[in-house]
């Protein structure tokens, strides 16, 4: 579940932020990153999986990704690992045992650098932040 898509019902999670933009290396002049969770309440949610998109730091129009893993421990919530996923707009984050299922859009073989089509599906694993395409 994505934090994103339920406002009605999300708790605030804005203690989360400073930990996210260390560990995504979120600057200022930057968006916000979106934190995908597998409760919407952070005291009952034990893993998430934060996505930070950013323009080219250097110019350019390149548009860049950063992916972490995040756990809750008993001392509170803690960056565990970088997760290798690539693609734009991702969405449906499942949360099995033991891992993630989410799916981005990547460029299929005929698709404008602008506008990917192909929808790929993600596995990660939540001790290791160990990333696999699937399907």
């Amino acid at each position: 579940m994505s934090l994103a898509s339920l406002p009605a019902m999300a708790q605030d999670w804005s203690f989360i932020d400073p930990l996210m933009a260390q560990a995504l290396d979120i600057r200022a002049d930057e968006g916000a990153a979106t934190l995908f969770v597998d409760h919407v309440d952070p005291n009952v949610a034990t893993v998430g999986l934060g996505f930070h998109y950013y323009g080219n730091r250097e110019g350019g129009n390149a548009i860049h990704l950063n992916v972490g893993l995040f756990r809750r421990t008993d001392a509170g919530w803690t960056y565990v690992a970088p997760v290798e996923i690539f693609g734009l707009s991702p969405e449906d984050a499942r949360f099995l045992p033991g891992e993630i299922a989410i799916q981005t859009m990547m460029q299929g073989p005929n698709d404008p650098r602008c506008c990917p089509t192909q929808v790929t599906r993600w596995l990660v694993d939540t001790r290791t932040g160990a990333a696999n395409i699937v399907d």
